[in-house]
């Protein structure tokens, strides 16, 4: 059986990670934590060094032991 778990992250955004790779990059980030089954970018930010930042919101399915 599956629950559902929601977290918010906050991840690095490579300089390297073309925003056309985003979408991949950040499904292998999600797995990380779980399977992800709904993610979205809440939230992009330019740190002053130039430095970016996403944050993120998912639902995660996970394993529910039954004893």
């Amino acid at each position: 059986m599956s629950g559902l778990r929601r977290v918010a992250l906050e991840r690095p955004w490579p300089a390297e990670v073309a925003p056309r790779q985003l979408h991949g990059w950040l499904k292998q980030q999600l797995q990380l934590e779980g399977e992800p089954l709904r993610w979205a970018i809440t939230a992009v930010q330019t740190l002053p060094d130039g430095t970016r930042r996403l944050q993120l919101e998912a639902v995660l399915l996970e394993a529910v032991v039954q004893s």
